[in-house]
């Protein structure tokens, strides 16, 4: 059968779910919570009550969401929320049955009373689940530490469960005090210089969450000092040129296709490398993707873990 376009799937589905009542709101006895926000687009939503049917399309959101409500006003998590290599919350996520991709049929069938989308996915898709009625709310994928607690105050507040949020933001404040108190202890002038690798190869410039989590480190980020951005990629000129004294590490392949052992000691064994400390020194420190890529609160697990991988020598507990 011929796929059908976005346009035409709106039309049919809202037809189907008109019939049987179309979008529901939350049960008689919900305590009044009404109020108006505004998305990241500049959207007014209006929420009669607390949302009790929500619906995330990030992971990001995944994690943090499970965090603030109670699992049963949870109508669906991302397919990834039960991923190991990329997920913190696989234990939490078995209590969430549906798991959803960004799909409009899915989706518009799932009816959530509150669907969270991340700024990065097509605004063809956007427009489909608000044409279909949907109560998207469209918010900024965080580049920074500081975003992440700006994210997590925000869907805080949609879900009205300001405490929660707040209380996920004292724990973030409260592990990265206890990282730069260790990290303190290093002189400026030994800071070491680390570089990401992804399976594309070394990256992390300028502008990204890798360069964010250095600064909280207490190490250099050799992505900037070479110039890259947030999408470069370094050449073998340019990372021996920067001489990096450890290299993190990736642990998860979106794909299933790459064997991450065999990827290591390709890197460590590349000739043309040889002469770079991390490689010399066999610095190369695998560091869980599901921390040093989070876009929640357990970004602070990858930032302990790459100034653990940089000064193993600390106090680390």
């Amino acid at each position: 059968m011929k796929r059908l376009g976005y346009a035409a799937l709106v039309f049919l589905l809202i037809a189907a779910l008109s019939g049987c009542g179309g979008f529901q709101g939350g049960p008689a006895d919900m305590p009044q919570s009404a109020h108006e926000v505004q998305d990241g687009q500049g959207k007014t939503l209006k929420l009669p009550h607390k949302p009790q049917r929500i619906a995330s399309l990030s992971i990001g959101t995944d994690e943090v969401l499970v965090h603030l409500v109670a699992p049963e006003r949870i109508a669906a998590l991302t397919y990834l929320a039960d991923d190991p290599g990329i997920s913190n919350i696989t234990a939490q996520a078995q209590s969430i049955a549906t798991k959803v991709r960004a799909n409009p049929e899915q989706l518009i069938a799932l009816q959530p009373d509150l669907l969270l989308v991340p700024d990065w996915q097509p605004q063809e898709l956007i427009d489909t689940l608000r044409q279909a009625g949907l109560p998207v709310y469209v918010y900024h994928a965080p580049n920074t530490i500081e975003q992440i607690k700006q994210m997590i105050g925000e869907l805080s507040r949609v879900v009205g469960e300001e405490a929660a949020g707040q209380q996920l933001i004292a724990g973030m404040d409260s592990e990265l005090a206890a990282v730069r108190q260790q990290v303190d202890r290093v002189a400026p002038d030994k800071r070491l210089i680390v570089l990401q690798f992804s399976l594309l190869g070394a990256t992390g410039g300028t502008g990204s969450l890798f360069d964010d989590i250095c600064k909280y480190a207490g190490v250099r980020n050799g992505g900037a000092i070479a110039g890259l951005g947030k999408f470069d990629l370094m050449s073998k000129e340019q990372m021996i040129k920067v001489n990096p004294d450890v290299l993190i590490m990736p642990m998860w392949d979106s794909t299933g296709r790459n064997n991450i052992g065999q990827y290591r000691e390709k890197v460590r064994s590349d000739p043309g490398l040889q002469s770079v400390k991390a490689v010399k020194n066999d610095r190369l420190i695998p560091v869980p993707d599901r921390f040093q890529s989070s876009a929640s609160h357990y970004i602070v697990d990858g930032v302990r873990e790459v100034a653990r991988a940089a000064y193993p020598e600390l106090d680390w507990q």
